[in-house]
């Protein structure tokens, strides 16, 4: 390399660095938007969302973006599009000129799903070439599945799944689903190029630079995206009510949902002495959740409060009704999701591989009102109790998300 080209990389890659750190400061302005409506509580978390998002960004951008030697790692916290607290997110880069072999277990938790996508957030409608999960896995033994994602066809002799592909580079995105925190742990999952392009090398500095000027473009453009796709709910006067979601599945996969899974959500404000009451007759289905976000749509903090909660973690009405209250102060019963001191955010729903998808209904109320509107057998809890919950709540997060 001659010196006129070693001179242009460098100045390339400086100047790949001076957009990132120009992009970032211009990049917080919506968080100190008027029109917003909060206080500087929630500014201040909506800083720390941001610095989440670059930690997210600079992860698939610049640690692990080598599809020859993909590594299936996670960031925690992945607070991003109304993370579910019930999930382990994780991603790694691919090259779909190339075969891949996937392994794990799969009765280790109550839901594995696998996704082939862009992750482009925020910058178009983003393009899924694969979604399967649990159910599609093949045991091939031991709990075990055994998945090969190729542009090849399947020679025949392969014992669990075989996914042939059209050639492109994407991501390989995971999500691990644990319904009983206190049993269910990770899949133990394994990800291997079978035919890399070549030995380990030193960083490109032109692909380093690019990289770097993505990120800029992604710190100005996706957090913002899932600010205004949370608060568009508010607009469109989706406010403490279900009453716009379908009986029926939507597909989000353009948004980076699941097809496999049905969601519903509205934009909730709930004064500090008022309750939203929660009520549904759950669908016959693989896992179900319920969870509270902010305006940044995030999930709020579910290590040290029970802002969440699932299948098994709720208790159902002799009547086949599930009955949750949503409030910030503890209303002493199990079904209760705590607000914590956020005025606003989003309430989101999920439905996974469910036979149907009922719409729940939700009356806000002062607190002192709630108890009439329960049932008699509600399950009632001391402070003593909560405590023990949230002391258990908050280990098994902490081994779900072990550093």
């Amino acid at each position: 390399m001659d010196k006129d080209q070693v001179q242009d990389q460098e100045q390339n890659l400086r100047a790949s660095w001076n957009q990132l750190c120009d992009s970032l400061k211009g990049s917080v302005d919506y968080i100190f938007d008027p029109g917003l409506g909060i206080g500087p509580s929630e500014q201040a978390e909506g800083l720390r969302h941001h610095l989440r998002m670059l930690y997210w960004a600079i992860d698939r951008a610049v640690e692990n973006n080598d599809p020859d030697r993909p590594e299936l790692g996670w960031v925690y916290p992945s607070k991003i599009g109304q993370d579910n607290p019930d999930g382990l997110y994780m991603s790694a880069p691919v090259d779909l000129n190339r075969t891949y072999r996937l392994t794990g277990r799969i009765d280790a938790l109550r839901y594995l799903g696998i996704t082939l996508m862009d992750l482009r957030f925020g910058r178009g409608r983003i393009e899924q070439l694969l979604n399967v999960g649990t159910p599609d896995l093949i045991d091939v033994g031991d709990g075990r599945f055994d998945m090969i994602i190729s542009p090849d066809a399947n020679p025949g002799d392969h014992p669990g799944n075989w996914y042939q592909v059209p050639p492109r580079q994407c991501r390989l995105f995971v999500r691990q689903f644990f319904s009983d925190w206190t049993t269910e742990n990770h899949a133990e999952l394994y990800l291997d190029c079978l035919d890399p392009s070549g030995p380990p090398t030193r960083l490109d500095p032109v692909v380093t630079a690019a990289r770097i000027e993505d990120l800029a473009d992604e710190m100005s453009t996706v957090p913002k995206f899932w600010t205004d796709f949370a608060l568009a709910q508010r607009n469109s006067g989706q406010i403490n009510s279900f009453a716009h979601v379908p009986a029926r599945q939507v597909d989000e996969s353009g948004l980076g949902g699941s097809d496999q899974q049905s969601y519903g959500q509205c934009w909730y404000e709930v004064g500090d002495d008022q309750a939203l009451l929660f009520e549904v007759t759950p669908p016959n289905c693989l896992y179900w959740n319920i969870q509270v976000g902010d305006t940044w749509y995030q999930s709020l903090d579910y290590v040290n409060q029970p802002t969440t909660l699932n299948d098994s973690q709720a208790h159902i009405d002799p009547d086949g009704v599930l009955r949750v209250v949503i409030s910030h102060r503890d209303p002493g019963i199990q079904n209760w999701i705590a607000l914590g001191g956020c005025p606003q955010g989003a309430i989101t729903y999920r439905w996974n591989n469910a036979e149907s998808v009922p719409v729940p209904t939700l009356r806000l109320m002062d607190c002192s009102d709630i108890d009439a509107c329960l049932h008699p057998d509600t399950p009632r809890l001391s402070a003593d109790d909560r405590a023990a919950l949230n002391a258990e709540r908050r280990r098994h997060a902490l081994r779900r998300f072990t550093r």
